[in-house]
């Protein structure tokens, strides 16, 4: 049986420890693959171990859960998003869903719930074959180098736009994680991340060189949402593009 790797993120780590037993207690074909204690570390976690699923908490300090929510919503449409919280409150659920979370748990966890709540994700991941193994035979005749590199010139074309890996693995008719799986170890760096870094070099020459507003530019590189863009441009260059635009006038 295919087992579905999955993340918790939680600041207390009682809480995070309780969590992950329940779950683990659950004897369903889960495979625990990481913790985290903010929405920061957690987005390192999984670009390092491409879980299918994130049990997040709302309220941490760096990155909340939904800002988390947010930012897998864009990066990865693929990964299925349950909320933990410990705040019964319609507005938090409501902006859960907005970002793509899969269902809204409150604590302490109930395990009739918990259970509902990850049968019903393991079926959608079932039903859409979320899991691919290399060795099924599903693969095409293009060797792993050919796949990685169609998958290079494919965001090079189209980083514009608002695309993403499962856009890049429906061209190819392979699965997401199978994806980034052959990309990353062919060009030593994810899908995701190589996107990220041709937006944000895109960004900076329109920044040094036009005079283009900042929704303009983020727009230009492929970025829908203003403040979306400037947290990530902060968090590749270590300032905001206003300050990289500054910083360069001065210069």
């Amino acid at each position: 049986m295919n087992k579905y790797r999955y993340i918790v993120v939680e600041d207390e780590e009682l809480i995070c420890q309780n969590i992950i037993r329940k779950i683990e207690g659950l004897d369903l074909p889960l495979q625990f693959c990481g913790e985290a204690e903010d929405g920061e570390k957690a987005l390192v976690l999984i670009d390092q171990q491409n879980p299918h699923i994130v049990f997040t908490d709302i309220k941490m300090p760096v990155m909340d859960g939904l800002m988390l929510s947010k930012e897998l919503y864009f990066a990865y449409p693929q990964i299925k998003i349950v909320i933990i919280s410990g705040y019964d409150d319609f507005e938090f659920a409501r902006l859960a869903m907005k970002y793509g979370a899969s269902d809204f748990l409150l604590k302490p966890l109930e395990l009739d719930e918990l259970r509902t709540c990850v049968l019903h994700i393991t079926a959608l991941l079932d039903a859409s074959g979320k899991i691919l193994l290399e060795d099924s035979g599903m693969a095409s005749s293009m060797s792993r180098q050919e796949i990685a590199d169609y998958v290079e010139e494919f965001i090079k074309k189209n980083y514009k736009e608002n695309i993403t890996l499962n856009d890049i693995a429906d061209s190819l008719g392979f699965t997401p994680d199978y994806i980034s799986k052959i990309f990353k170890k062919e060009k030593n760096i994810t899908p995701i991340k190589f996107i990220t870094k041709l937006r944000i070099n895109g960004a900076k020459q329109l920044l040094a060189c036009t005079g283009l507003d900042i929704l303009s530019i983020s727009q230009n590189v492929g970025y829908t949402d203003q403040f979306y863009f400037s947290r990530v441009f902060k968090a590749q260059t270590g300032m905001y593009p206003s300050e990289y635009r500054n910083r360069k006038e001065m210069n």
